[in-house]
């Protein structure tokens, strides 16, 4: 489970090769998810698109044929493609404004790949399953590094080098960890406590209830 920054094609693919079960969301889920959400028309994911014939068709009806592909290399040095399709004639369009703002006709730039596994991310995470995890996940990851980063100032880490990096953050989390317990053996204590006090004076007003009555009678009697 992760959120929408993890959400590549990189690391989609890296999951689904080793056969990884994932319910990571991509840049716009929890914008899909709102009661008012409304696709934009112009959107590249909104046109249709005919998968047989390799070619998009615009909200004037004009066929996008493909023109190409346009490649891209991400720092880890994966290589990301999208195709490139193009429409005939959009000068004059009443739409034109509305589609969009540069001269000639229109270019879209499509990653087929990244788009379907968006579709399988969002089977998963809409599922009961996923709808699960989610709901997990802003309790438990959240609060501790919120924790973690503002309450304890630990926003970096204080070595170089990924075995140096994995030693501070274990210590680290040790140390939180025995800390979390701690509290929770003292919160555990003074609910004992509590709970020993409330057995105490119950059982005392039940063994003396009749003492204590005959008691204050007596001194009513005698200050009449």
């Amino acid at each position: 489970m992760a959120d929408s920054g993890y959400g590549s094609e990189e690391n989609y693919r890296f999951m689904q090769e080793n056969g990884i079960e994932t319910f990571i969301k991509y840049n716009y889920f929890h914008k899909e998810q709102r009661p008012r959400y409304t696709p934009n028309p112009f959107h590249a994911e909104s046109l249709h698109y005919n998968a047989q014939e390799d070619y998009y068709v615009c909200p004037m009806g004009q066929h996008m044929n493909r023109i190409g592909t346009k490649r891209d290399k991400t720092a880890s040095g994966y290589i990301i493609e999208s195709a490139r399709y193009k429409a005939k004639r959009c000068e004059g369009c009443p739409l034109h404004g509305s589609c969009f703002k540069a001269r000639g006709n229109r270019i879209i730039e499509v990653n087929h790949r990244l788009n379907q596994y968006k579709r399988q991310a969002r089977e998963r995470l809409l599922s009961e399953e996923g709808i699960r995890h989610r709901g997990r996940r802003c309790i438990e990851p959240e609060a501790v590094f919120g924790q973690m980063k503002y309450n304890m100032a630990y926003r970096r880490f204080r070595h170089v080098g990924e075995d140096k990096v994995k030693m501070d953050f274990a210590f680290f989390a040790i140390a939180f960890n025995i800390k979390k317990m701690c509290a929770k053996l003292r919160k555990a204590g003074k609910e004992l406590i509590t709970l020993a006090k409330s057995i105490f004076i119950g059982l005392f007003i039940t063994r003396y209830n009749g003492k204590i009555a005959t008691c204050y009678q007596m001194n009513e009697k005698k200050a009449a």
